[in-house]
C-alpha cells in the first residue's frame, strides 16, 4: 500500500512537471511555426491596424474591428522570413556583437576564475576569508547597484562606452569564483598534499590535478556565462551608445515592427542558447550537484 501511494505520488509529481514543461515550451514552438509564415499573414493576424483584409464587420457594436488572431501553423508555408532575415545586415552585425561579447565574456571568466577560486580554497594567506566574504557580497548585490562602480570604473579607464566595459566585469565576476570554491570542497585535500611532497608547484597542481577533476564545474560556469551574457540588456543599454555596437539581445526589439522577419529574428535569436542549454545540461546539473549548490 506504501509503495503504491509512493508510486502515485512520483506520477502526478512527474505529470505535473511534464505539463509545466510544455506550458513553458509553448511560446519556444509557436514562434518557432510562425516564423514560417509569410509576411502578408503576420500582418494580418498581429498587427493592432484594421485593414481591409483583417476586420470583423460588427454594426451592432462597431462598425470595423480587429482581433489578433494567434495561429499555431501558418496557413501557407514558406522560408521566406529567413531569406529575408539574413539579408538583413542590421541584424547580422548585432548577431555578431552579441557572439563578440559572448565568447570573451565567458572564456575570460574561466580563465581567471579556476586560478582564483584555487588561490581562495587551497592558500594560506590568513585575510583570504574576508576577501571572499567581500566577493559573496558583491555577487549578491542587485545588479543596478552594482552598475554604479563599474560605469565610474569604465569612465576612469576610458571604455565607458564600447563592449569592453560589458567584457571586463563579465570577465572577473565573482559567482566563477564561488561556484568553483564551492566544488573543490569536495575533493580530497590529501591529493594536494601528495602532490606537494612529490615536488609539484601551484602551478601544476592546478593544471594537472584540480583542472581535470573540475570539467563538470567549469561546463556548467561556461554554459551559466554563456547564457547570462548572450542574453544582456542592462549592461548593454547603459554602456553602448552607438546602436552599431549592440548586441541582438538589444536590438532585437527594432524588429518587433518588421513583419517580414519578426518570428524569425526571434526565434533564430534564442536558438544558440537553446542549443548550448540541450548540448550541457548534463554538465550543469552534475556541476551544480558536485558543488553543492542548490
Amino acid at each position: 500500500m506504501v509503495k503504491a501511494m509512493r508510486n502515485l505520488r512520483q506520477l502526478v509529481i512527474l505529470l505535473l512537471c511534464g505539463l509545466a514543461a510544455l506550458f513553458f515550451a509553448i511560446p519556444i514552438f509557436i514562434t518557432f511555426t510562425n516564423s514560417f509564415m509569410s509576411g502578408f499573414e503576420i500582418l494580418n493576424r498581429y498587427t493592432m491596424d484594421v485593414l481591409p483584409t483583417n476586420y470583423f464587420y460588427r454594426l451592432e457594436v462597431f462598425p470595423r474591428i480587429h482581433f489578433v488572431r494567434m495561429a499555431v501553423m501558418p496557413d501557407r508555408v514558406t522560408f521566406r522570413q529567413y531569406f529575408n532575415l539574413f539579408q538583413n545586415t542590421l541584424y547580422m552585425n548585432s548577431l555578431w556583437n552579441s557572439i563578440i561579447i559572448t565568447a570573451p565574456s565567458a572564456i575570460g571568466q574561466l580563465i581567471v576564475a579556476v586560478p582564483a577560486a584555487y588561490a581562495f580554497e587551497f592558500s594560506k594567506w590568513r585575510h583570504k576569508e574576508k576577501l571572499f566574504f567581500v566577493y559573496i557580497v558583491v555577487m549578491l548585490m542587485p545588479l543596478p547597484v552594482v552598475l554604479v562602480p563599474q560605469f565610474v570604473i569604465a569612465g576612469f579607464l576610458g571604455i565607458s562606452e564600447s563592449i569592453f566595459a560589458v567584457i571586463l566585469p563579465a570577465v572577473f565576476g565573482p559567482f566563477g569564483v564561488f561556484l568553483l570554491r564551492q566544488f573543490m570542497k569536495n575533493l580530497q585535500y590529501e591529493c594536494i598534499e601528495a602532490a606537494k611532497l612529490d615536488g609539484a608547484g601551484n602551478l601544476r597542481i592546478l593544471t594537472g590535478i584540480v583542472s581535470p577533476l573540475l570539467k563538470p564545474a567549469i561546463a556548467a560556469l561556461a554554459l551559466l556565462t554563456f547564457i547570462d551574457y548572450w542574453n544582456v540588456v542592462d549592461q548593454a543599454i547603459v554602456f553602448i551608445k552607438d546602436p552599431v555596437f549592440e548586441p541582438l539581445s538589444v536590438a532585437l526589439s527594432r524588429f518587433r515592427n518588421n513583419y517580414d522577419i519578426v518570428f524569425a529574428a526571434s526565434f533564430f535569436y534564442m536558438l544558440p542558447a537553446l542549443l548550448v542549454f540541450l548540448y550541457g545540461q548534463e554538465q550543469l546539473v552534475e556541476g551544480m550537484k558536485m558543488s553543492g549548490l542548490k
